[in-house]
């Protein structure tokens, strides 16, 4: 599970106007401060080393929880690569307390199955290692009847715990959960034990997931070009000999005893820490933690000495070949975290790059010179690297995109940029943390980084006050040092991966699932009653202040008490399935100056404002978006209304727009997931006239006028259209400012009458297949079932947590956990957004193409015969009324809510009528709307895949086979 990162610097910097550090007085617990943190940190060690991160955040009654080890791929050994994913995957298993209901008996097996894959890593004869295997999978049969899989889910998921999950990068491996603020110390009691030991149960079947995702990894080459780069960055340190998923070779031949040797030697308290965000008492909190996590023993960590890389002389290139559309990469490399190169390589990557007026923004996106692209810098402890992405236009070699990308940097390393931009960027970074203030998420991401990266939080501040200091002089002496000849080159270019590795799947026996059983510390775990959480409904009419616009227009309101960002929309219902040359005319909008500004200047103004603006049409409403810093509202909404009403035609910008929209479009094409959720989803809905497919033909694009797309865009807001302001201005001011700026027509021009399309009857089974060069295949069940319903809302919303989403439910646990037939696997019943539209019924299987069939079986019979567990269904329930009970509608979200309902045809807050309604369901209710709405159905089956690889004798099995071409899936 591999995650990129931001470097700590650009995320967690920000919030601080002074450093200092205190201790507090009145606590037993002392803890480390920093005078003026906005997110007001407190940083304890406890007796054991493990350090505890806590940032109070009260906007609703749920804690965000990293609980990170600071260990990752780079401490896999050599000869076991990706150990460190796989244990994480592991520590989900339960300990010798919890998922077993007979550990004396387990235990003698799993030291028996460790035995024989000890046997099997060190034979080499393959009929042996067979052999070995078939006992293995038999021992694990009789191993599974005393576990009880899935059993942490289970407690978590009782809980209300949302977001459960873990990954692993170089560096650390971190568990992730986002609980109610009442359910905590059970959290930490579950927790507690989950990290006191390691027990390596249902090995076999877990293995086989990460087979899979492996196999995944060979269908991503996005992955593969990362892979690839970060070889030739690292030729000796792991981050680049050794890969987080691990070889294939390593992956067939694992070693129990290892994976135990490492959790032993890493998952100690003193190489680990607690990050938590949300609504807490930090000293009742520590206390807490330290009574459940205090009794971990500390240990010596191991210092692992790694290679020291030798400079990079000379331009390292490669080529990776996949069926995506071409692009290339290009990737520096610099030193590890809490060196200078951190604090001036977050400066100059916005210099460079940041989405609006960084030097690619504007001399190559702004200026149409390549299709698009994109740069980031990843901070790791030992090093960095700053990666490069762009992907060339129609006739565009390859090799002119890079020169193209190069000559950006020579520019930072000649000064060629405006001395404004180093406090732009400056105060742009700012304004992205102020806003992720708001998550408790981006909070303990942050805190967690800082762990990770052994960022003291003092050396934090300090090192925003330096960025602040860097000049222009100084920006170029380092480009100049660290940007030469000595970067990595990729080009990916589009083809057959003829090297692809796979993980052949084995023998693997279905095991039991022990679906009622329970383990004591369960059963003592769910009779510990904490107190609950009263639930809290809208009144919008309330929550929502209103004013006019001139007498014309709608101007909601909610205040911003938390920061002084503000978001401004205009939503106007009528989309692009109206009107296609709207779609268009969106897109023309950013390369448009005005008769004061060029296109370009406008988007320095923005950046110098701290603002940024968004024109985006879906297929049934546009939305007109600007945001940024409070105190340029009224200079934000001034530049922005000049834009709407006096943009002026470019016709050389048109040109390159409509060459690049046809680029895209053949480039789309070699998109798997657009082929899936894109065409083939909505091609099963509406046959091949369909929303997707409804667009400007070829001919139509080469024929559209600048001077009609400008008038389209100076028509958006002479409809009738909403304005949504949130924000920390009075709402007297931001009237006001609207009414002077915002103008309108005399008459605004009533909406056109919504085109919908006509939804299939789905009444007989149909497969449709598109050929696509992958290992695994992909397949989506859809079905529709009935009209939208309000009385189907609680009980569908128990349904899906019960039946088909997260780890712990029905489908999980079948299709992974007990046949090991797909690394993912998910159900769901879909609620429609508008009253006119059908409920639909959607199964996702990704999975080895030899498995299919098999998949595919155990999912139909799934969908078909729903297994009762009434302790996982009270599970469920539970689960559904604390989400309700501990979830806030707040900030601009209160927009968002109401209008979903408002678009149903409600006028209040839905959840009170559903949270009634799901204290009354029962198994019987249930199964009822199971037997009437999933059973039985018809389905489409929407199949990707290879079509050398695919079982098509099993997809006939399924209905009639429909192999579709892409121009039938995209209408070009």
């Amino acid at each position: 599970m591999k995650k990129i990162y931001l470097s700590v610097c650009a995320l967690a910097i920000v919030f601080f106007s002074a450093c200092g550090e205190k201790k507090a007085e009145e606590s037993k617990y002392k803890y480390e401060t920093v005078d003026g943190d906005l997110l007001g940190v407190k940083i304890y060690t406890l007796s054991n080393g493990l350090k505890v991160y806590i940032s109070v955040n009260k906007d609703e009654p749920r804690v965000f929880t990293n609980i990170a080890v600071r260990t990752g791929s780079k401490n896999d050994p050599a000869d076991c690569t990706g150990l460190a994913h796989y244990l994480e995957h592991m520590v989900f298993k339960g300990t010798s307390k919890f998922a077993t209901i007979d550990w004396e008996n387990e235990k003698v097996l799993l030291k028996q199955i460790s035995d024989l894959y000890e046997k099997h890593r060190n034979t080499s004869d393959a009929e042996e290692k067979k052999k070995i295997y078939g006992q293995i999978d038999s021992i694990s049969g009789l191993a599974a009847k005393f576990a009880v899989a899935n059993e942490y889910d289970k407690m978590m998921s009782s809980l209300g715990a949302q977001a459960t999950n873990a990954y692993t990068s170089t560096d650390q491996t971190v568990y992730v959960n986002d609980v109610p603020s009442n359910e905590l110390e059970k959290w930490a009691m579950l927790e507690s034990e989950r990290f006191s030991e390691l027990v390596l149960r249902l090995f076999h079947t877990e293995l086989e997931a990460v087979y899979e995702e492996f196999n995944r990894g060979q269908d991503n080459d996005f992955r593969k070009a990362y892979y690839k780069a970060s070889e030739l960055l690292f030729p000796t340190h792991p981050y680049g000999t050794q890969t987080t998923i691990g070889t294939s070779d390593h992956l067939k031949n694992p070693s129990m005893e290892r994976i135990h040797e490492y959790f032993n030697t890493y998952y100690v308290p003193n190489n680990m820490a607690i990050v938590l965000s949300g609504d807490i008492d930090p000293d009742k909190t520590v206390a807490m933690l330290d009574k459940y996590f205090g009794k971990l023993k500390a240990k010596d960590i191991p210092k692992k000495e790694v290679p020291q890389e030798q400079p990079l002389t000379q331009i390292q290139t490669a080529e990776v070949v996949g069926p995506s559309a071409e692009w290339i990469n290009i990737a520096y490399r610099f030193d590890g975290s809490n060196s200078d190169d951190e604090v001036y390589m977050n400066l100059i990557g916005n210099l460079i790059y940041n989405g609006q007026a960084g030097l690619m923004d504007l001399n190559l996106i702004q200026k149409q010179k390549i299709l698009r692209g994109n740069a980031f810098y990843n901070q790791m402890k030992d090093y960095g690297f700053y990666y490069m992405n762009a992907y060339p236009k129609s006739g565009q070699s390859l090799e002119e995109v890079k020169d193209l990308v190069l000559a950006e940097i020579e520019k930072i390393k000649k000064g060629e940029f405006e001395d404004w931009m180093l406090q732009a960027v400056v105060k742009n970074l700012k304004l992205e943390m102020e806003k992720y203030t708001e998550s408790n998420y981006m909070r303990v991401s942050i805190m967690t980084d800082a762990f990770v990266l052994e960022n003291d939080w003092k050396e934090v501040v300090e090192t925003f006050n330096k960025m602040g200091t860097i000049t222009k002089q100084q920006i170029m002496d380092f480009a100049n040092k660290k940007f030469g000849d000595n970067y990595v080159l990729i080009y990916k270019k589009s083809g057959e991966d003829k090297n692809a590795a796979k993980v052949e799947k084995p023998k693997i026996t279905p095991v039991d699932i022990n679906r009622e059983a329970q383990s004591t510390f369960a059963i003592k775990f769910d009779s510990i009653q904490s107190e609950r959480v009263a639930p809290v409904f809208l009144d919008f009419k309330t929550a929502i202040q209103t004013a006019s616009i001139g007498d014309k227009v709608n101007l909601q309101y909610v205040k911003n008490t938390t920061n002084k960002t503000f978001s401004l929309y205009y939503v106007i219902d009528r989309g692009t399935v109206d009107n296609r040359a709207m779609e268009m005319a969106v897109k023309y909008l950013p390369y448009l100056g005005t008769s004061k500004y060029s296109a370009e200047d406008l988007k320095k103004e923005f950046y110098k404002l701290g603002l940024s603006f968004d024109v985006y049409a879906s297929n049934d409403r546009m939305y007109v978006n600007l945001s940024g810093l409070d105190d340029s509202f009224n200079e934000g909404v001034k530049l922005f209304e000049h834009l709407l009403s006096d943009c002026q035609p470019n016709e050389d910008a048109l040109k390159e727009l409509i060459a690049d929209v046809l680029k895209s479009r053949i480039d789309n094409k070699k998109n798997k997931g657009a082929i899936l959720n894109g065409g083939l989803m909505n091609y099963a809905k509406y046959g091949p006239q369909n929303p997707y497919t409804s667009i400007l033909s070829e001919k139509d694009l080469l024929n559209l006028k600048s001077e009609d797309l400008v008038n389209q865009i100076k028509s958006i807001t002479s409809f009738e259209h909403l304005v949504n302001y949130y924000g920390s201005k009075e709402l007297a001011e931001v009237n006001t400012t609207l009414n002077s700026e915002h103008k309108l027509p005399a008459t605004l021009t009533p909406l056109p009458e919504r085109k919908v399309f006509a939804e299939l009857p789905m009444d007989k089974p149909q497969v449709y297949f598109v050929d696509y060069d992958m290992v695994q295949n992909e397949m989506i069940m859809l079905s529709k079932s009935g009209a939208f319903n309000k009385d189907l809302m609680p009980v569908s919303n128990v349904f899906n947590q019960y039946f088909g989403g997260g780890l712990s439910s029905i489908v999980f646990q079948e299709i992974r956990e007990s046949k090991a037939l797909a690394y993912a696997a998910y159900s769901a019943f879909s609620i429609p957004n508008r009253p006119d539209f059908s409920n639909y019924v959607y199964a996702y299987i990704g999975t080895q193409s030899d498995k299919l069939g098999e998949a595919t079986t155990a999912m139909v019979d799934l969908m078909n015969k729903m297994p009762e567990a009434n302790k996982q269904f009270e599970d469920a329930k539970l689960a559904s009324l604390k989400t309700i009970e501990t979830e806030r509608i707040i900030k601009e979200s209160i927009f968002w809510q109401f209008d979903y309902y408002k678009r149903l045809g409600f006028d209040y807050d839905m959840r009170k009528e559903q949270y009634e309604a799901i204290q009354k369901l029962d198994m019987p209710t249930m199964k009822a709307f199971f037997d009437t709405n999933i059973k039985g159905k018809p389905y489409h089956y929407l199949v990707v895949g290879s079509k050398a690889k695919t079982d098509f004798n099993a997809l006939k099995k399924l209905g009639e086979v429909k192999e579709l071409k892409l121009n039938e899936v995209f209408g070009y």
